[in-house]
């Protein structure tokens, strides 16, 4: 049994112009993720599913296996969890059912390591009972607590419910966990991926992720992929000044 590494990365965004191509000091953006499944020692096969003919140039320049994703899959409106079993049903079709895990890696961001993708693997695998593992990072300033919205008026007002603000407590430390993804490795069981659907139960949003997912907590640094300019710069400044060393 297999244990697969599935990159996505559309050409068509909406934000920066060709961005998982985009140069982060003498490398591209899924040329960071790409080394990084590399390194990993428990993925056998590596895939990136695009529409984009410049990414699939790059995934045969680093001798990646392409996944063509339809034009339909490749819209702004696209669902990830539909790329994402569209991807893994395509690489059933070129290796047959010999796979265990599927893992899932966004091509716009430097955050990600070999080691982090063997950590959500070998956590899988030591838990039986577990669907999927997930990277992600603890909220405490940008609880969901101290959320606020912009009412009628234009002024600001709490997001929750005002009877439920009016027990909230300003010290953070009051405050019940709370845990949001941070952009880096999913793996997911294929057997529970494929058979997953929209309304299935799942942590938040992700609901390709089956019931049962397991926290990876990172520092929120791990997290940031690139949507704008001041994440290009926040990138460029963590390669520069090898900032995984207080990781």
């Amino acid at each position: 049994m297999k244990n697969i590494c599935i990159i996505t990365a559309k050409g068509n965004n909406t934000s920066i112009r060709n961005k998982n191509l985009l140069d982060v000091c003498g490398k591209s953006l899924l040329e960071y993720q790409i080394n990084a499944a590399k390194e990993a020692t428990l993925i056998d096969d590596i895939y990136i599913s695009t529409e984009c003919k410049l990414i699939k140039a790059e995934a045969i320049k680093h001798n990646i296996k392409i996944i063509d994703r339809p034009k339909s899959l490749s819209l702004p409106s696209t669902n990830h969890g539909d790329v994402i079993i569209h991807a893994a049903k395509s690489v059933s079709e070129m290796i047959g059912n010999n796979i265990d895990t599927i893992t899932i890696l966004l091509g716009n961001t430097v955050f990600n390591r070999g080691i982090d993708i063997d950590n959500n693997i070998s956590t899988l695998m030591n838990n039986p009972d577990a669907s999927s593992t997930m990277t992600v990072w603890q909220a405490q300033d940008d609880h969901p607590y101290r959320a606020m919205t912009i009412n009628q008026k234009g002024y600001l007002q709490s997001w929750m419910n005002p009877k439920a603000h009016a027990f909230v407590d300003t010290n953070r430390q009051s405050y019940p966990n709370v845990f949001y993804y941070d952009q880096g490795p999913w793996t997911v069981r294929y057997e529970v991926l494929i058979k997953s659907e929209k309304n299935s139960p799942s942590p938040a949003c992700w609901w390709w992720m089956g019931e049962n997912c397991i926290p990876i907590i990172r520092k929120w640094i791990t997290g940031k992929d690139v949507h704008d300019s001041l994440d290009v710069e926040i990138a460029k400044s963590f390669v520069k000044d090898n900032l995984w060393r207080f990781m």
